[in-house]
């Protein structure tokens, strides 16, 4: 979806930085005004979906049209005339990238939902990392993984559905607006997809996430169904080639729900007594294994070289080596270049 954009302010400098930074920005068409005379031509000529101004340029006196959302950048050091109180705010100097994202967040809620593709159409893989043991490296696999796809020019989306989530070992959380705030638009006339870009965060290049839950309460008030209407809608969205959930260890409805979405589920295996134990005891639910085993594999993280089998039809892809204290976002980078991720290669291969 191109938004139209009208941008009025008689800084030249500051408009040469914006238009340079924005301009990146794919769904965004950019018109530039630094007078008032020809603003209020083209308004009354033009059509745009959001104006972007000063009150040295616009103070509400010319109309716009209905469907236009009035944008003012405000600076800190100027008082807001008594006129331009009523419109929606930004701050003027700040990152354009989230200035950008601002815009959309405004807009997305005045301009309505708009008809997404066919679930599915673009080929999109939902991948889950599961282990009925914590302290395996669940996160940080999951973490490996998403790392090594975007690093190959995947549009990728990690996505933790943990009760308790240590993400930010990795992906820094800076407590704005998150993942809850896309939970609360399901249903609604929001613009899904423009919202989802109004609050993803980006840790490089092609990987992408959310802020976690605000509070635990948030994600266990979540239903089924809009746990499968929040993937189905991200699927859909078009801005994504992978999704990968990290997923909680309990056998929840919530789980349930995933593994059913879910198109490949890796399961994470640590060699000690506990969480193999732990595995095995999973493996034994037939009912699960009946329904979702054509989708498991078996990865084996912390490994040491030594033989740790577990007796199941479900095959084991990749190994994971074992390193003492290492740090978590180091670690991480590391072995998504190397063999830490090979099992992506397996799964691509149609092997897992």
């Amino acid at each position: 979806m191109l938004i139209r954009i009208a941008v009025a302010d008689e800084n030249i400098e500051y408009i040469h930085r914006l238009t340079k930074r924005m301009e990146s920005f794919e769904d965004v068409n950019l018109s530039i005004y630094t007078n008032r005379a020809s603003l209020e031509v083209a308004l009354q000529t033009k059509y745009f979906d959001v104006l972007l101004f000063t009150p040295g340029l616009f103070d509400g006196q010319v109309s716009l049209n209905p469907s236009t959302i009035a944008i003012m950048l405000f600076d800190d050091e100027i008082p807001v005339p008594e006129s331009c109180n009523g419109f929606a705010k930004l701050r003027k100097y700040q990152c354009i990238s989230v200035i950008y994202q601002q815009i959309l967040e405004f807009y997305s809620e005045v301009c309505g939902e708009m008809p997404q593709g066919i679930l599915g159409q673009k080929g999109v893989a939902v991948w889950g990392f599961y282990s009925p043991a914590g302290g395996v490296g669940k996160t940080t696999t999951a973490l490996m993984a998403s790392t090594r796809l975007a690093n190959s020019g995947y549009r990728t989306l990690y996505l933790n559905m943990e009760d308790i989530a240590a993400e930010d070992c990795y992906l820094p959380q800076n407590g704005g607006k998150g993942i809850s705030d896309i939970v609360n638009i399901l249903g609604s006339n929001v613009n899904f997809t423009m919202k989802v870009q109004s609050l993803l965060q980006k840790k490089t290049e092609n990987l992408y996430y959310f802020n976690h839950f605000d509070n635990l309460a948030d994600l266990e008030e979540i239903s089924e169904k809009e746990i499968s209407e929040l993937i189905q809608s991200l699927e859909r969205s078009g801005l994504f080639d992978f999704i990968l959930i990290d997923m909680g260890v309990a056998i929840t409805n919530r789980i349930n729900v995933l593994f059913e979405i879910l198109h490949k589920i890796i399961l994470v295996e640590k060699p000690d007594m506990v969480a193999g134990h732990k595995m095995k005891r999973f493996l034994s639910q037939t009912h699960i294994l009946n329904e979702y085993g054509n989708k498991m594999v078996r990865v084996l993280n912390f490994d040491t070289g030594r033989t740790f089998e577990i007796d199941t039809y479900i095959p084991r892809i990749g190994t994971i080596p074992y390193i003492s204290n290492p740090d978590a976002g180091r670690f991480i980078d590391i072995l998504a270049e190397g063999e830490g991720t090979q099992f992506i290669d397996m799964i691509f291969k149609g092997k897992g």
